[in-house]
């Protein structure tokens, strides 16, 4: 998947929330613009912050172990404020049920600003990018 240095131009929620769509560009002065548009399967939870002009390092898959224990007290917040599916009564009912699901989680790097991640079943380039 293409998305180093690519800036995010922005994201779409589709399928009722299960399906997030990164809508990355690489659009730099003397060279060639190129897209790269990834999608997450079977979404759970997603948290971006600071969006505008990110610029993306990498998305790397973490441990759902970890990321549910680092972010316990935003979980916990969201839970209590809206509901997460499938919670019930703690964050360890709720890594279970994402593990039974199969569920994984990819943290988005960025150079500026943003922070994200997504606790999803997959994910997968939607259309090749274009070379730089």
């Amino acid at each position: 998947m293409r998305c180093h240095d690519f800036r995010l131009e922005g994201y779409s929620v589709s399928d009722l929330g299960s399906k997030i769509t990164l809508h990355l560009v690489y659009d730099y002065h003397g060279a060639e613009r190129a897209e790269s548009h990834i999608e997450f399967h079977g979404v759970e939870f997603y948290h971006f912050l600071h969006t505008q002009s990110a610029i993306i390092i990498d998305i790397e898959e973490e441990p759902l172990t970890s990321v549910i224990k680092t972010e316990e007290a935003l979980l916990t917040s969201v839970d209590m404020q809206l509901g997460v599916r499938m919670w019930q009564t703690g964050p360890m009912d709720y890594l279970r049920n994402l593990t039974t699901k199969g569920c994984h989680t990819w943290r988005i790097q960025s150079a500026i600003g943003f922070t994200g991640f997504i606790i999803a079943q997959s994910i997968a380039e939607a259309r090749k990018s274009t070379p730089v």
